[in-house]
């Protein structure tokens, strides 16, 4: 049998039937994997099963993906062979499991392993199940497997309430577009002080102003000196254009000086981390370590731009160069952090007491410390990163924020979350208390948004979720290597065991007598004989594709088995009811629920309407919209009489 590892000298150190896999002269450290079909410790694996590992690592060794260090080929390889370890011990090969479910069950439950990666590396196998020449968990297998996986979870992350969801986003967002809006102006107010801080009892000894570079061209130099960070400098914001916005968000007790400003930018830093967190699966840790240049667009082969993070990971697999997949709108966030971090990094430049090293000024960290001279707390130059705050701190240090009555928890708010998470801790979660913002919950809740766009009501919020699901969809569900980075892993494995789990509850909740068909009984019925448990293995397979072949819409669920309409149910709904002479789409299923939602839309447009040329192809849209939403109004009063 060939050489295997080879190393430097050209000496085999191990062959590909070895019972161990030794990559130490690949790695520069102890770095090996025991198969267990020999002698040696560790958990035994049949010959049949160890020859199938073999072949899967060797698969990733040399398959189509991107190259891995040993580190993480060595954890992919701990975190799949307890599969084999279990098959082995009930003398199954693992290339039959999918015929067991019983065992399939007891992995799920009892093996020891990273839920996500796991799901990510069965993904992958059963993607290549035509290279490899077997498969591990086929479709129908896959769906025990994650069901099963929950039950295992005893504190599933919690689900945020899509309302409560939306608002935070939609405050984060308005908070980042203001300062933007305002930058020019705030970067001179800040220049303006860093010139004029001259305090009388301070450490802190001020540049002559002549000592100051180019980038203060323009400034003018201060009639008068700022002498205490707590000095009153309302009159200067206002001169400068951006008292209405610190008082907007950041001013309380009519108070505002310096660190009024130093809170501020924190704010902006803040807001930008946590809308990257809403849509890029990151986890905080990650976030919180990106660089200035962290945001890369590339142009796939559809010649589709497809906007990635950059960064590094914090968990099993670590990787430098992990990317995050993101909608465009994600921009914003970043621009405005980058633009934080470049004032800062500015007073830092010229503040004598604080020597950042040379390196991190040409690629300053996206979240970084205050390094202006007042700031409040001692700043360690030397170490790179910020710890990160609670999500929660948020109520605390920037009150203006979010509204609390916004985020108390409705009836509705409370139903939603209990259907999506088990084993909420009522003492926590219950109507009239305000949610408790967390940081993880941000992963899991995109997830399941990316993958059902229909559950958030607000219309530019979808679009951006569609956005980021069909590239999500496409390279974390499909073929991902085709990209010319390697995605983060575990985020992909997040992605994919929520898209599981959302075509299981979805399928779930088409059977409910909430949803009707404006064809009738015999319509749904038919709808649902067709997705049956022998079909459930083909909808699963067509949604390891991208084509999910039943999700949320606006008026209630598709369950159409062919390409999406281009108007997808969601910004418009004229495919789905039809209007003037063309009937309701065959796959349209109506949720009684949103009756009331409905009723708004229909009234929203009709608004629009009456502002809107009688001429224009706008007009006919609208009345298009406005009968579709008046049919759909018809179908659910008519069947709840």
């Amino acid at each position: 049998m060939f050489g295997f590892v080879v190393d430097s000298t050209g000496h085999i150190v191990s062959k590909y039937n070895d019972v161990r896999w030794d990559f130490t002269s690949w790695h520069g450290s102890t770095q090996k994997i025991y198969f267990g079909d020999g002698p040696g410790n560790g958990y035994k694996v049949s010959k049949d099963n160890a020859d199938l590992l073999r072949l899967i690592m060797a698969w990733w060794i040399w398959g189509p993906g991107e190259s891995i260090t040993t580190r993480t080929l060595v954890s992919k390889f701990n975190t799949i062979k307890p599969i084999f370890v279990i098959c082995s011990q009930h003398n199954i090969l693992v290339s039959e499991l999918s015929r067991d479910p019983e065992v399939i069950k007891k992995i799920a439950i009892e093996g020891k392993f990273s839920h996500n990666h796991l799901i990510t590396y069965l993904h992958d196998i059963s993607f290549n199940s035509d290279k490899l020449g077997f498969d591990i968990l086929d479709s129908n297998a896959m769906k025990i497997f994650v069901a099963h996986l929950k039950v295992k979870e005893s504190t599933q992350t919690a689900f945020i309430p899509p309302r409560i969801w939306s608002y935070q986003l939609i405050r984060l967002k308005e908070c980042l577009d203001d300062y933007l809006v305002n930058k020019d102006n705030f970067e001179n107010f800040f220049k303006y002080c860093l010139l004029a801080y001259r305090p009388i009892h301070s450490e802190y000894t001020a540049l002559p102003y002549e000592l100051y570079g180019e980038e203060f061209k323009g400034i003018q130099k201060p009639k008068e000196d700022i002498v205490s960070s707590k000095r009153c400098i309302k009159k200067l914001a206002s001169k400068f254009g951006v008292l209405h916005t610190l008082e907007k968000w950041k001013i309380t007790d009519n108070k505002c000086n310096l660190h009024t400003l130093s809170g501020y930018m924190n704010l902006i830093s803040f807001c930008g981390m946590a809308y990257i967190l809403n849509f890029s699966l990151m986890r905080v840790q990650e976030c919180s370590r990106l660089k200035s240049d962290c945001l890369e667009v590339e142009v796939d082969e559809t010649g589709s731009e497809i906007y990635l993070i950059k960064g590094a990971t914090t968990k099993t697999i670590q990787d430098k160069e992990a990317r995050w997949i993101v909608p465009p709108i994600v921009k914003s966030a970043v621009d405005a952090m980058k633009h934080i971090t470049e004032l800062r990094a500015l007073a830092a430049k010229y503040n004598s007491k604080l020597k950042p090293q040379k390196k991190w000024f040409e690629n300053p960290t996206l979240q970084c410390h205050a390094y202006e001279p007042w700031r409040i707390s001692f700043v360690d130059a030397s170490t790179e990163y910020v710890t990160p705050r609670t999500y929660r701190e948020v109520f605390s240090n920037y009150p203006k924020l979010f509204d609390s009555n916004e985020m108390k928890i409705t009836k509705h708010d409370l139903k939603i979350a209990h259907r999506m998470t088990a084993n909420l801790d009522p003492s926590i979660y219950d109507v009239g208390k305000v949610w408790p913002l967390a940081w993880h919950q941000l992963r899991r809740t995109g997830a399941v948004n990316m993958l059902a766009s229909g559950l958030v009501s607000e219309l530019s919020l979808q679009y951006q979720l569609k956005h980021a699901s069909l590239a999500m969809s496409r390279y974390y569900g499909q073929n991902y290597y085709k990209l010319k980075a390697p995605l983060n892993s575990e985020a992909r494995g997040l992605y994919l065991k929520e898209m599981y789990e959302t075509i299981i509850r979805e399928f779930t909740d088409l059977q409910s007598d909430n949803y009707i068909s404006p064809h009738g009984d015999k319509r749904k019925e038919q709808i649902l004989s067709e997705i049956t448990e022998k079909d459930h293995k083909q909808l699963i397979d067509a949604a390891k594709k991208g084509k999910i072949s039943y999700r949320e819409t606006f008026l209630g669920g598709c369950a159409n088995q062919g390409p999406p309409c281009p108007y997808g149910g969601i910004s418009n709904i004229t495919s789905c009811m039809g209007f003037d002479d063309k009937s309701a789409c065959n796959a349209v299923i109506l949720d009684k629920n949103k009756l009331p939602v409905i009723n708004e839309l229909k009234q929203n447009l009709q608004i629009q309407l009456t502002n809107t040329d009688d001429q224009s192809p706008l007009y006919s849209s609208l009345k298009a919209q406005i009968e579709s939403a008046e049919r759909a109004i018809n179908v659910i009063k008519t069947i709840q009489v």
